[in-house]
């Protein structure tokens, strides 16, 4: 995701003496990327790309922290400022810390739900609107400025990084917050005025009378948020399971900053600043006095990590050799706890970083990004080129994707998932679908290419689309949790003729079958979703291809393989055959066919009738005439016309024997 930082407010924590392009710059080589600086008449606002695993990077002080280590690495002087300062420090010295409950408000706690809250009452709260410049630095970032008391805690969130909020004491009509579990139907309205039906397992907050007073983590709800007429405020931290924070935001379709980092699993540690700084700002901005005890229930707080390697892993991995004195240094100015014996180093991991540093390697990673990539020696490849693996499912599917591409078939990428009017047969449906149309994961191509075929219905001319896509099987079998197992994902090759003759679009499989030296046979068989006597069996012996046939009630023509039985069956190596020393001869006979007979049976027959029979191809049909073009060939010598006369005369005496055959003249 991207943030936006404005330089006015990154220096309030940053000492240095770059300007804003060299700040961009270096965080760019060896921490967040920032994408561009926007120049504005008085400030420059910072636009960074910041990965998932970084939430610690996703507020003013968390890019503050890495550019202070970022910097030096480039000769420029960078130090870093507290959290608090000021007023912020005496604030935390009158607040008394109560660990367990509060005299103004009784809270009940899920420890598997919330691993933290923080909770002090201000009162005498002057709600009005943000001085300019809060509201100015919130516009910079992005942040709409609505009032003060929830400015204040917009602002802390984008200051710190921990998201924060703010009831109306007073209308907490039973002093009681329960963290507990949603059921499934319940309601609430967020403080935006729309209803959500919940669908059961989000974590909400109770007024201990079954009615719900907040969406936490997420949005607050319009019963408890500030009003014109506020007075007494609660400010409150929480720490919510960011699993249940993430499916309840993307199940109610409710993105906010708050949900957005909590689902990235804030660090809890940074509870106790943000509402310091919460309450220094409500009693500078809002005229507001503590007016009770600060609750601070945390039964689990962070053990730091310790992480084990060794010089010499580093090394190896890097390929440089880094002194011990200067990978202490980079990792004690990241805040982590470095300390060597000999070759062994042990890393204590910070709690803003527990997330995403846990093993050996995100050690030597972040070793090796501030030391700087850009220093690492270049050297080009060496040694021998892997050989090219030919039978690779990639390699196959590339080469039947060039096959039909060459036969005039355009390739289409299609969703996975399907609406439940597509579903073919069992089929596994998602938890939390994004819309009505992808409820469901397909078990078929079919439904999604009839769906891009009938998107392109438009077209005048005729059109071949095809795709290569995994199809997602559900699988019977349980895990030993009792959950079920993941899909089978199997790769399967659809395609879909618009507007074509039935001819040429089984002429375009046949190709790709014999393009990959695939002996294959066709066998009528009815089936679901085709037209009466129009679906064929495509098979290679007993072995199953796929199927091929007109859809039943629709003006389209479809295939489909499975993907690695096509490669199996297939040959990868073509044998190789001299090229025969004498010519062979070659004519074209116009049969009168029955109605109902199959070509490739005529085909083969004709094959069968002597060994000087080289090839048989169909090559034009008008009504009821067929013509087909023989090659008569003997690899020892040229063979005479009365040769080719007697073995013609077979020909035909086989053809009208078994299929009632006659020669057009």
């Amino acid at each position: 995701m991207n943030i936006k930082i404005p330089h006015s407010w990154l220096i309030e924590f940053l000492e240095t003496n770059a300007r804003p392009e060299k700040i961009g710059e270096c965080l760019s080589l060896c921490g967040p990327t920032v994408e561009r600086i926007e120049k504005t008449k008085d400030d420059a606002i910072y636009d960074i790309e910041v990965t998932t695993n970084r939430v610690d990077l996703m507020s003013v002080y968390g890019i503050a922290r890495e550019a202070s280590v970022i910097l030096p690495q480039f000769g420029y002087k960078a130090k870093l400022k507290p959290y608090l300062k000021g007023q912020a420090f005496e604030s935390s010295k009158k607040l008394e810390i109560n660990k367990f409950v509060s005299d103004e408000i009784k809270i009940t706690n899920n420890v598997k739900l919330c691993k933290r809250i923080l909770a002090v009452k201000l009162e005498g709260v002057n709600l009005g609107p943000s001085p300019s410049w809060l509201s100015e630095r919130l516009i910079k970032v992005g942040q709409r400025p609505l009032n003060n008391a929830i400015d204040i805690t917009n602002y802390v969130m984008w200051e710190i990084g921990h998201p924060i909020h703010v009831f109306d004491f007073d209308r907490l009509s039973n002093k009681k917050i329960i963290v507990r579990e949603a059921k499934k139907g319940e309601s609430l309205i967020t403080l935006d005025g729309v209803k959500y039906t919940l669908k059961g397992g989000e974590v909400v907050f109770d007024d201990g009378k079954g009615e719900i007073i907040d969406l936490p983590g997420i949005m607050g709800t319009a019963n408890s948020v500030v009003t014109p007429n506020t007075n007494n405020v609660l400010l409150w931290i929480e720490s919510i399971d960011p699993t249940r924070i993430r499916r309840a935001s993307m199940g109610l379709g409710i993105r906010t900053q708050a949900a957005i980092l909590n689902e990235k699993q804030v660090d809890p540690e940074l509870g106790m600043p943000a509402i310091l700084r919460a309450v220094e700002l409500f009693e500078k901005i809002a005229k507001a006095r503590t007016a009770s005890k600060l609750v601070d229930i945390y039964p689990s707080p962070y053990i730091p990590q310790k992480i084990k390697t060794t010089k010499t892993f580093i090394d190896e991995r890097l390929g440089i050799n880094i002194d011990k004195n200067q990978i202490k240094s980079i990792l004690s100015n990241l805040e982590f706890r470095a300390s060597w014996s000999r070759n062994n180093l042990e890393v204590e991991v910070p709690s803003f970083r527990a997330q995403d540093v846990a093993i050996p390697e995100d050690i030597t990673e972040e070793v090796a990004r501030i030391y700087g990539y850009h220093k690492f020696p270049s050297m080009l490849m060496q040694g021998a080129i892997p050989e090219k693996l030919h039978d690779s499912p990639f390699d196959f599917e590339n080469k039947i994707k060039n096959i039909l591409k060459g036969w005039g078939g355009v390739e289409v990428y299609t969703f996975s998932m399907i609406p439940k009017e597509s579903v073919e047969k069992r089929a596994l449906k998602l938890t939390n679908p994004l819309g009505k149309d992808s409820e469901y994961m397909r078990t078929s191509l079919m439904p999604s290419l009839i769906e891009a075929a009938n998107q392109n219905s438009g077209e005048k001319e005729p059109f071949h689309l095809f795709e290569i896509a995994n199809v997602y099987l559900p699988r019977r079998s349980i895990t030993k949790t009792g959950l079920p197992l993941l899909p089978e994902e199997k790769m399967m090759l659809a395609g879909i003729f618009s507007q074509y003759n039935f001819r040429d679009s089984k002429g375009v499989v046949e190709l790709l079958l014999r393009d990959n030296k695939i002996d294959y046979s066709f066998e009528p068989l009815d089936s679901t979703f085709f037209a009466p006597g129009r679906r064929v069996e495509i098979r290679s012996g007993k072995v199953y291809l796929g199927q091929f046939g007109i859809l039943d009630g629709e003006d389209f023509i479809y295939y489909e393989f499975d993907c690695e039985t096509l490669r199996r069956v297939s040959a990868t190596t073509i044998p190789y055959k001299l090229l025969p020393k004498y010519p062979p001869q070659i004519e074209d006979i116009t049969l009168v066919l029955p109605q109902r007979t199959k070509v490739g049976d005529v085909i083969i027959s004709i094959k069968s009738v002597s060994h000087l029979i080289n090839e048989v191809e169909l090559i034009d049909i008008f009504k009821d005439a067929y013509t087909f073009r023989i090659w008569y060939q003997n690899p020892k010598k040229t063979l005479s016309d009365a040769e080719v006369e007697e073995i013609r005369n077979k020909v035909l005496g086989e053809v009208k024997k078994k299929f009632g055959a006659t020669i057009k003249s």
